[in-house]
């Protein structure tokens, strides 16, 4: 499953990152294999995704996110 798969309020954990450059970026922020996440928001018509992870909020491109292999751990009720 990838991170834009997702549903608002989802936990997963980063399972991992196809793009070389953007796994390089996602790791000096913090974001690596085992980061345990949870979607947050959806932009409208195709923007961009913003997840939390340790008590920080990043926000990536629908393309990006589309490069990231999560693995689902909760759903939303």
């Amino acid at each position: 499953m990838r991170l834009d798969e997702l549903s608002i309020g989802d936990q997963a954990q980063v399972v991992q990152v196809m793009d070389d450059v953007f796994r390089t970026k996602l790791m000096e922020m913090g974001v690596m294999q085992g980061t345990a996440i949870c979607l947050m928001l959806k932009a409208p018509f195709n923007g961009p995704l913003a997840f939390s992870y340790d008590n920080t909020l990043l926000s990536i491109r629908l393309e990006d996110a589309k490069e990231i292999e999560v693995k689902k751990t909760r759903e939303t009720a």
